[in-house]
């Protein structure tokens, strides 16, 4: 029988010192401010199209239209909540 002895490995991540590590956390920031604004506009646009389709009778667009409000709202619940979830997750995991 073959027994492998192995060393702990340790990993801490960390950005400091690391090439182009500012431009990510600019990117990254970018992309949520665009989830968000793409948030906003999917429940702007999703209430307006059920507030005129239910009034217009149209009660299939209006679904559709509560269908894309509620997404909006989904979509800035997952973009806020996305760093601390990573963040939570990996502390969880890593303990």
């Amino acid at each position: 029988m073959l027994w492998i002895v192995a060393d702990v490995v340790n990993v801490n991540p960390s950005s400091s010192g690391m090439p182009g590590a500012a431009l990510i956390q600019q990117l990254l920031n970018w992309t949520q401010m665009v989830a968000l604004w793409g948030s906003l506009a999917a429940l702007l646009v999703g209430a307006a199209i059920y507030g005129l389709a239910r009034e217009g009778g149209s009660y299939a667009n209006a679904s559709r239209g509560k269908a894309l409000a509620i997404g909006g709202m989904v979509g800035a619940i997952l973009a806020g909540i996305a760093p601390t979830a990573v963040n939570l997750l990996f502390k969880a995991a890593s303990s």
